[in-house]
């Protein structure tokens, strides 16, 4: 993985306050129970919901093999995951000097289908 941001990735507004590495990447992927998907299915785009998770550099997401984003995902459609973790709220008089403290992760790619089965257990 790369520490350098290509130019689909490098922020451009306040870009010293990115950070491009694996570990801060993993920590915010990490910390996180819900991300969204956005993808195009050939008519327009939608942004979905999803519980993910990550084991060593795969990132993974729940699903039902039924449904329209898992169905999508498994022809290897190009999607984006974000991620974000509101920290605080920073407020001021003025509503113009508002602001958020937050971290978040956009990950650009494709998933490939891993199929889990639910083991039945007899007591």
């Amino acid at each position: 993985m790369s520490s350098y941001p290509s130019d689909r990735t490098r922020i451009r507004r306040s870009p010293e306050r990115a950070k491009y590495d694996q570990e801060t990447l993993y920590q915010i992927i990490d910390a996180a129970y819900l991300c969204h998907i956005a993808f195009y299915d050939g008519t327009s785009t939608h942004c979905i919901p999803t519980a993910c998770w990550r084991s060593g550099e795969h990132l993974y997401i729940h699903g039902s093999t039924g449904g329209r984003l898992m169905k999508l995902l498994s022809k290897g459609v190009e999607v984006s995951v974000a991620i974000t973790h509101l920290d605080g709220l920073v407020l001021a008089r003025s509503a113009f000097n508002h602001s958020m403290n937050y971290r978040s992760a956009v990950i650009y790619g494709q998933f490939e289908q891993v199929l889990l089965r639910r083991i039945n257990r007899r007591h």
